[in-house]
């Protein structure tokens, strides 16, 4: 707020303020861009609420002092496992066939190149938000939606085998491959309903098409399942 207010001279609430610092997660030189961003800006919740990587002050200032900086080989790996929330190295190694995922995620996050670590073990990282916003516009930019959609179906099918049911199905329905969607919905359908995870559910449905539900038996049963558990007899 002090940085923000006085020092740019600014005037926004303490709740934008904190809206702002939670998007730049603290980053010092993304609080300043936002800044100058913000100087003169009508409507800062809407600014703030479009704050992301691809900004074009945020996205100049990763492209030429980030990305341009990394061999092109680490360019690629940046790009291809941008479609994924958390990073482990079997996990980037299956999305884009790099044996030396783990090596790459190790080097990054020493350079300080917006790898932040999930884990004291250093196995698990995400990207920054900013920089995972500008990787995946520039990732639209440089692949086919054919390719990407074959990203998240590999995402998928590693998580399926390592027994995360929710991200396998997410990263199907990213890839728009539902009957691959729907088979793994089945496989854990049940599990989420006993939980009480019931929205998870329904917004999965809610992607599917209705040819594909129909089509599954299963999935009809599940939707009236809920339906009942909702008071929607």
């Amino acid at each position: 707020e002090e940085f923000l207010n006085r020092t740019n001279g600014l005037m926004i609430s303490a709740e934008d303020v904190s809206a702002i610092e939670d998007r730049t997660e603290g980053w010092i030189a993304g609080l300043r861009l936002a800044a100058l961003s913000m100087d003169g800006q009508e409507n800062i919740k809407d600014f703030i609420k479009d704050f992301t990587g691809s900004h074009v002050f945020v996205a100049e200032y990763l492209i030429e002092e980030i990305l341009h900086q990394q061999p092109e080989d680490i360019q690629r790996f940046l790009l291809e496992t941008s479609i994924l929330d958390r990073l482990t190295a079997g996990l980037c190694e299956a999305v884009t066939g790099e044996e030396a995922s783990q090596t790459y995620l190790l080097f990054l996050h020493h350079r300080n190149a917006f790898v932040l670590p999930l884990d004291s073990k250093g196995q698990w990282f995400r990207y920054h938000h900013l920089f995972s916003d500008l990787l995946q516009a520039r990732l639209h930019q440089s692949y086919s939606d054919a390719e990407i959609a074959d990203l998240h179906r590999k995402a998928s099918n590693w998580y399926n085998q390592n027994h995360h049911r929710v991200e396998a199905v997410n990263h199907a329905l990213s890839a728009r491959d539902f009957e691959l969607a729907a088979e793994l919905i089945g496989k854990t359908a049940r599990t989420l309903i006993y939980s009480g995870r019931l929205k998870i559910l329904r917004d999965w449905m809610e992607i599917l098409p209705e040819s594909t539900i129909l089509s599954h038996t299963d999935l009809n049963f599940f939707l009236f399942w809920i339906d009942l558990l909702q008071g929607k007899v």
